[in-house]
């Protein structure tokens, strides 16, 4: 009986946080993220102000769960299609690429920063408290492309899970200029590039030997 009663408790928070992203995103991209209030978002989900800072302490938590809660719906179609692909290079430019699309077809650039901005202060505590769980859906590609890499001898078994961070810095800086000032880069050859750098510093030089 109370373990029914807790699963009614947690369907019910789920279904309330839901509702404030489902209800927020929609606001956010009608009226921009600078005019919709966190009382807008209580008002418009139906929900006491304190609950929505419950669920998400700031506004720009709430894009970075949108965006986190779509990488996690396609990350199992995108692991499938990796384990398809010849290397690590193959795999980090379409995964990169992959994730870009995801982001900028459901974001205006104004979100698209927002969310670049949250996404730098969770790295920077993750680093400064070496917490692991501070991870995403795109963690979870970077960590399995590793491992594929580091079974065919192409990545260094050392490498540690904190440097994919570097690749993924440079990868959203070089997005935020393109979707700013798309006159300026080529994303697709700024891809290349920031992975081409990143693998030099982590390939298994006995494999290219």
């Amino acid at each position: 009986m109370e373990a029914n009663k807790k699963s009614r408790t947690e369907r019910k928070k789920e279904e309330t946080r839901k509702k404030i992203l489902a209800v927020a995103m929609d606001l956010f991209k009608r009226q921009g993220f600078d005019k919709t209030t966190v009382d807008q978002i209580a008002m418009e989900a139906d929900v006491a102000k304190g609950t929505v800072f419950n669920h998400f302490p700031e506004k720009e938590a709430i894009i970075y769960e949108h965006i986190q809660s779509m990488i996690r719906e396609q990350t199992p179609a995108m692991l499938e299609y990796l384990d398809k692909l010849p290397d690590t290079r193959t795999r980090l430019i379409a995964a990169l690429q992959k994730t870009l699309e995801w982001m900028h077809i459901d974001l205006s650039n104004d979100l698209f920063e927002r969310h670049f901005i949250y996404k730098m202060s969770q790295w920077v505590h993750a680093i400064k408290h070496l917490d692991r769980n501070v991870s995403s859906g795109f963690s979870t590609v970077m960590e399995h492309i590793f491992k594929l890499g580091i079974e065919s001898g192409e990545i260094r078994p050392d490498w540690h899970p904190f440097v994919v961070g570097g690749l993924e810095v440079s990868h959203f800086l070089s997005a935020l200029l393109w979707v700013n000032h798309p006159e300026l880069i080529s994303i697709n050859e700024s891809i290349e590039n920031n992975v081409d750098c990143f693998l030099n510093g982590v390939k298994n030089e006995l494999h290219d030997s």
